[in-house]
């Protein structure tokens, strides 16, 4: 197809299978919104592939319109002699193929690699060497399109894939996560114009009806008489729930505005992914990514947060349970709310809108998780051992058995108080953020919770209602030791925040290393010709 001819076609008409790295791909019509949407995620650290039907100028042309390809284009075409070359699509660039030189070529050109260059590919063992640099993939067959995605796979990248026919249950089910898009066919429905278009009937073909009607009216008295008869009867379950769902679809074609309601149709694509979208665009990917990253950090964020309140309740009802160290009925009741909220407003918090470049942590046991929930701890630790010592100091000497009742005193009060302080700090620290989710300010739930329960304990620490301390059954604090209390909670505040910015900083979420496993891939196909 001549150069020119290909760039005239409209993106609108090119069905292509497009593929993200983090890693994704893509089949589906390139509509309008497209070319934002992958622009987005090429933005966010993802890699794009297009695999298409279509003639290899054509989806080079749509590939650079819709931010696939960034770079000049070469396509891999046969010679006149049978052999094979990269040939950029006006002809004026070429480069001599070699499987082993094809990682070189792709750090300065994007790649094209067309269906009948498979073969050549398979006969040589050149898959693994060639496909995972390649971007545009064009007239591929439903095999070369698993192909593709399990060529992927082996070399350790993660994909997604969006497809919109039969042709793609097989890459579909092969890719990490699959996307259906369907679609849509609008429900032709009969309005107020249509019947105001019909003609109106005259007055004398109105007269001459009249005695046939009023005769089919006779007719139909009986039938009416008998449906006001079944009428009578109680309706069953199965009617009842029948009618309201009539009830229901006719208010939302009432909200819709007049206009037509999408009749999806489903087929094998949808029957192949575990999402189908209603609509044939890529706009969902960013949608599944945003939900997909925000759902990782929250649980990251949880696990941390429970680890960390295990490990300092773990040591208060171990070894200072040994010393007479208790809780109240009363204490452990409001401590229990003040966590049950900060986890209910934590979950609450919404991803934002814009993907970021950065990447979140892809597991819980990595370096960085260890290191946050032992410096922490470790924090942690220190404080409270330093505020019960402290609070011995101001104790008469007495025994106190392990086993004994709750009695009111000042190291109870003070390892009380501090525990709290502990959880409390563990929240607002290890809270996730921006660039995944809600910050702190955004989430505003959670930031009047955490205000309210710094509130609180300044309150209680600072002994302004005495009833109210009475009531919690805490002894009052010595004077010197309220503003020593207070300045050891935001030391340790602060040493704990500045320590997870440092491991945050020093350990940031990063692409999966792909090119190690194709090297290994490769060595193990070369043992087995061996």
């Amino acid at each position: 197809m001549p150069v020119n001819e290909a760039r005239s076609l409209e993106r609108d008409q090119v069905e292509s299978d497009l593929t993200f790295a983090g890693f994704a791909v893509f089949n589906c019509p390139i509509r309008s919104d497209s070319g934002a949407v992958l622009q987005e995620l090429e933005q966010s650290s993802h890699d794009l592939v297009m695999i298409t039907g279509d003639q290899a100028l054509t989806a080079c042309h749509v590939a650079g319109q819709v931010h696939i390809c960034s770079k000049p284009v070469l396509i891999l075409t046969r010679t006149k002699t049978g052999g094979f070359e990269w040939v950029s699509p006006d002809e004026t660039d070429r480069a001599p193929y070699s499987a082993e030189e094809v990682a070189v070529v792709s750090e300065s050109h994007d790649l094209c690699i067309s269906g009948d260059c498979f073969d050549m590919l398979q006969r040589t063992d050149a898959v693994i060497q060639v496909i995972p640099y390649v971007k545009v993939f064009a007239r591929v067959a439903p095999e070369q399109k698993e192909l593709v995605l399990t060529t992927f796979k082996t070399v350790g990248r993660v994909t997604l894939m969006c497809g919109d026919g039969t042709n793609d249950v097989g890459a579909l089910k092969q890719a990490h996560v699959g996307i259906a898009l369907l679609n849509a066919e609008p429900v032709q429905k009969s309005d107020t114009k249509s019947q105001a278009s019909k003609p109106e009937n005259k007055q004398g073909k109105l007269k001459k009806a009249r005695p046939s009607q009023e005769g089919s009216s006779q007719l139909t008295q009986p039938a009416n008489s008998s449906a006001r008869a079944s009428s009578s009867r109680p309706l069953t379950a199965a009617e009842r729930q029948r009618e309201r769902l009539q009830k229901m679809m006719d208010e939302m074609n009432e909200e819709s505005d007049g206009r037509s309601a999408p009749i999806v149709k489903l087929g094998d694509a949808s029957m192949a992914s575990p999402f189908t979208a209603k609509h044939a665009s890529v706009a969902p990917t960013l949608d599944i990514i945003r939900q997909g990253r925000s759902t990782l950090v929250t649980t990251l964020q949880m696990f941390k947060i429970l680890g960390l309140n295990c490990l300092a309740t773990a040591y208060v009802l171990s070894v200072m349970y040994l010393d007479g160290v208790k809780l109240g009925d009363v204490q452990a009741t409001i401590s229990g709310v003040f966590t049950a909220a900060f986890f209910l407003f934590i979950s609450h918090a919404r991803p934002l809108q814009t993907l970021s470049a950065e990447r979140p942590h892809p597991n819980i046991f990595c370096a960085y998780v260890f290191l946050s929930i032992l410096g922490q701890f470790a924090m942690h630790l220190f404080f409270l051992i330093s505020a019960v010592n402290e609070a011995t100091k101001y104790m008469p000497e007495e025994c106190i058995e392990p086993d004994s009742e709750f009695h009111p005193n000042l190291v109870n009060t003070v390892s009380y108080m501090v525990n709290m302080m502990i959880q409390v700090a563990t929240f607002a620290v290890n809270y996730m953020g921006h660039p995944f989710n809600q910050s702190i300010t955004e989430n505003k739930p959670f930031k009047y919770a955490l205000y309210a329960a710094v509130a609180f304990f300044t309150v209680i620490t600072s002994d302004m209602f005495r009833d109210l301390n009475d009531y919690m059954k805490l002894e009052p604090l010595p004077e010197g030791m309220r503003g020593k209390l207070m300045l050891w909670a935001i030391l340790m505040f602060c040493g704990c925040y500045g320590w997870e910015r440092i491991l945050r900083w020093a350990f940031p979420g990063k692409m999966p290393a792909w090119e190690k496993r194709q090297k290994q891939a490769i060595a193990n196909l070369e043992k087995k010709h061996e």
